[in-house]
């Protein structure tokens, strides 16, 4: 009689060790539903509107290659604002940009619009290593290409755009 106690007993833990596991196993998937998907500063294909998004239709090569790219056109935006920086002239921090794209079928083939999106400064003559003063501006440069085969061609010229502007045309 003992034995079938004892047996009953493990049964019991086992069955509610068992319950246990599988409600935390849910409560995460639940909350893992909640979070947006997409649309981040790791490039993900969505919207900023907490919707999840659909599949992010590029590769990882050719999500690499656009980065890659965008990376190389940006060298020479980048020595522009940090040589505005120091001659104390308002420049967009866009070494600590925040990295976003959205891709889109547009006339048969995929596109994608990039940004690097930083907030505006105030530079201090003289101090290339300080930050300087904030505008309370934000400021996106912005990118559009179309994949051509798995080679990414420039639709037009990067060029720059007020975020606050961009936001209240939407």
């Amino acid at each position: 009689m003992t034995a079938t106690r004892r047996t009953v007993a493990i049964l019991m833990l086992a069955c509610f060790g068992l319950t246990l596991a599988i409600a935390s196993s849910a409560s995460a998937i639940e909350v893992k539903k909640q979070l947006p998907a997409g649309g981040g500063g790791g490039g993900g294909g969505g919207g900023a509107s907490g919707a999840p998004s659909a599949k992010n239709p590029l590769t990882p090569q050719l999500q690499q290659a656009l980065s890659s790219i965008i990376s190389d056109e940006s060298d020479p935006l980048i020595a522009a604002e940090s040589e505005k920086k120091s001659n104390g002239e308002t420049y967009v921090d866009i070494e600590h940009a925040k990295f976003s794209y959205t891709p889109a079928m547009k006339e048969g083939k995929m596109t994608v619009k990039a940004k690097l999106e930083a907030g505006e400064y105030k530079g201090k003559k003289g101090d290339a290593s300080g930050k300087g003063t904030p505008t309370g501006k934000k400021k996106a440069l912005v990118f559009n290409y179309r994949l051509d085969g798995t080679k990414w061609t420039e639709v037009e010229q990067p060029k720059w755009e007020d975020v606050a502007a961009a936001e209240a045309k939407k």
